[in-house]
């Protein structure tokens, strides 16, 4: 079973969320976590046995410069790492 969990910002949220990917891990097998997070916490997340892939963004920066191409590379980057996985 694959769970994409999207939660960007709040590092708090992150780290109180990370208790729950132990006790899914734990009870549902073969439960893979990958994560989308903003560039700053991913190294949070690497921490985490239970995290398959991280996709780390920068929405601030996305949001802030959408008129740059600088921009929309990288939200390209993001739409083919989600393709992948």
């Amino acid at each position: 079973m694959k769970v994409l969990i999207i939660k960007i910002s709040s590092m708090g949220d992150i780290i109180h969320t990370l208790p729950a990917v132990t006790d899914a891990s734990n009870i549902v097998p073969n439960i893979l976590f990958d994560w989308i997070v903003e560039e700053t916490f991913s190294d949070i997340l690497r921490w985490h046995p239970g995290i398959h892939h991280i996709i780390p963004i920068n929405l601030r920066f996305w949001i802030k410069k959408w008129y740059k191409l600088s921009s929309w590379k990288k939200y390209r980057e993001c739409c083919i790492q989600l393709k992948k996985i």
